[in-house]
């Protein structure tokens, strides 16, 4: 397939600080270095890094990179929600990942050498920090710490697309939701916890269809199993839930 033609670097949506170049780059050594992957890096390497980041704001429904667009930096979401899509010839796309505060995207694709595979997509009032090969790359071969973190950043990503794709081929769809609402349930200690994206988009990164996906929701109200009001959930029946995710 014919890779797409790269957008602009910015989103026309996009907002712009009214700061000199020395308060924008200031602020965003102050960022970088609250990243995990960066944490142990010193002022001078802090600075180098901030002088090859382009630091850019999203509003819901800008597109950061599309599917085909040469690869030639890491980005990093600062706050926000990022949408990750593949997209396949025949139309159709699924959510591969999604993405909050603190995560990365671009990292696989950069180091293998291939342009993005997937497009990302901007869920919410998002912040992204995108950070340039030309520093980031000889920085990583200069600095042993910083890549032994990249390289477990990069296997725990492959660790979860393995798990992804056992789920997808061995889970029925009853058994994918069921197991997402039991993960977000014990995030929030048991208590009714909120949707932070849409369901449709939850579906997706399901492998379900938005239809599927209510009738599985319908199916464990009736059961007494789950109540749901909206994007708001709660797991009523933890054991049972878990023991009806043998048999769905």
């Amino acid at each position: 397939m014919k890779a797409e033609t790269a957008p602009a670097p910015l989103s026309q949506k996009a907002t712009a600080d009214t700061v000199s170049p020395t308060e924008q780059e200031q602020r965003i050594r102050a960022l970088l270095s609250r990243l995990a992957l960066f944490a142990d890096l010193d002022g001078a390497q802090l600075a180098l890094l901030a002088s090859a980041t382009q630091r850019q704001t999203y509003v819901p429904g800008d597109v950061i990179v599309r599917r085909g667009q040469r690869c030639n930096g890491m980005s990093f979401v600062i706050y926000g929600s990022v949408q990750l899509v593949y997209n396949a010839a025949s139309g159709s796309e699924r959510t591969v990942r999604l993405l909050g505060a603190g995560a990365s995207f671009g990292e696989a694709a950069l180091f293998s050498h291939h342009d993005h595979i997937t497009s990302a997509t901007a869920l919410a009032d998002t912040l992204v920090l995108h950070v340039h090969e030309r520093v980031l790359s000889p920085l990583i071969a200069a600095h042993g710490p910083l890549a032994q973190r990249l390289i477990a950043h990069l296997s725990h990503q492959l660790y979860m697309a393995i798990c992804d794709f056992g789920a997808f081929t061995t889970h029925s769809g009853p058994q994918r939701l069921i197991g997402f609402l039991l993960r977000e349930s014990a995030t929030a200690g048991g208590q009714a916890f909120t949707l932070d994206v849409s369901k449709r988009t939850i579906a997706s990164r399901l492998n379900l269809t938005p239809a599927h996906f209510s009738r599985i929701l319908q199916d464990l109200s009736q059961r007494g199993l789950l109540r749901v009001n909206g994007r708001q959930m709660q797991v009523l029946d933890t054991q049972g839930l878990q023991d009806y995710h043998l048999t769905a």
